[in-house]
């Protein structure tokens, strides 16, 4: 069988680095954001390309709103708010480049999705390592069409700035089968301090013990309430000579993230305007569209819906050493049907 085009890859920019610390955390995106439209889903043409076959296609009718599968109809749930959160691998302030393709990495990429009318949360952690199609610009802004890359590089070709976010937010939605990604939020290195401070700290009982050789009051099974000495140390660090280790940082964001929610939902219970100030104080590290009203209307909705560990999610599929960087493969029909049932509901 040909090998689908996620499997046919291009030239990717950068080499393997030995150890340092990279960004990733998804909470600021549940707290920032505005409204953007909707993208189409792929024609039959790039479903041909992948293989899928007649039996298991979607017919998309008008647009992703209304799906068939598997011979079932399907619409998608309109009360459905979908946040997209990216850590970048940079520090310092975040600005805008005067030329494309020059931005910093996305290390940390999730989608948060708050469904209004069965009152529940879902994050999906999405591996930078996927291949999948992404957009390229050259480095005056000239589009030069969509190529299989990580997804990371997504925000890399762009300005460093919004077409750089807008760049992934197009990336992930492609990767998603066309779902609208309402919001997004942006952040870096020099933003976690903050993140965490927003909350008064988190307490977490560490899940591995990828961190226990270089910390080790991080070992797995110790209880630690993380502050500005080890919050960046927690979340972000990973050995990155050592095959597959973005695996083991993910594992420690879920139990975080998990914990973080809860306490986020008491802070704005209590200070709901005393928030937003402490986000307005780390505007240098945040890129997002977020306007106070939006924050308003989604700091309420968090407070409605439920979220655990077990609504954190994950595509499945296979991990690859590359010969530069590792790989993940997504298993697309999986993915279609953890889409199908995150968003849509049987008609």
């Amino acid at each position: 069988m040909a090998r689908t085009r996620r499997e046919r890859t291009g030239k990717m920019p950068g080499r393997r680095q030995n150890k340092k610390l990279i960004s990733g955390c998804i909470v600021a995106g549940i707290l920032t954001a505005a409204v953007l439209g909707s993208l189409a889903y792929r024609t039959y043409k790039e479903q041909e390309d992948r293989h899928v076959t007649a039996g298991n296609s979607i017919d998309m009718k008008s647009g992703y709103r209304n799906i068939t599968y598997n011979g079932k109809e399907y619409q998608y749930n309109s009360l459905i708010t979908t946040i997209l959160y990216a850590g970048i691998d940079s520090e310092g302030r975040m600005e805008t480049n005067a030329g494309y393709t020059q931005a910093a990495r996305a290390d940390s990429i999730s989608l948060a999705v708050l469904d209004k009318k069965h009152k529940k949360m879902t994050v999906i952690a999405l591996s930078r390592d996927t291949m999948t199609e992404v957009r390229r610009y050259s480095m005056s802004g000239k589009d030069r069409g969509m190529y299989v890359t990580h997804l990371g590089y997504a925000y890399t070709y762009g300005d460093g700035g919004k077409a750089s976010c807008e760049n992934l937010r197009e990336a992930v939605s492609e990767l998603l089968g066309g779902i609208p990604i309402d919001e997004y939020a942006v952040t870096n290195q020099s933003s976690m301090t903050y993140i965490n401070d927003l909350v008064g700290g988190v307490t977490v009982k560490v899940p591995n013990d990828d961190l226990s050789d270089r910390y080790p009051e991080l070992s797995a099974g110790a209880t630690v309430t993380l502050d500005d000495t080890n919050i960046r140390d927690y979340l972000h660090y990973r050995d990155t000579a050592e095959d597959l280790s973005n695996e083991g940082r993910i594992r420690r964001q879920q139990v975080y993230i998990t914990a973080y929610v809860e306490q986020l939902k008491r802070q704005l219970q209590d200070d709901m305007d005393g928030t937003w100030k402490k986000l307005e104080s780390m505007e240098d590290f945040l890129q997002t569209s977020i306007t106070k009203n939006k924050y308003i209307s989604l700091a309420k909705l968090l407070e409605t819906v439920e979220f655990t560990s077990d609504d954190y999610c994950r595509p499945e599929g296979r991990n690859v050493v590359g010969e530069k960087h590792d790989e993940f493969y997504v298993d697309e029909e999986a993915l279609r049907e953890m889409v199908i049932g995150l968003f849509y509901e049987e008609i």
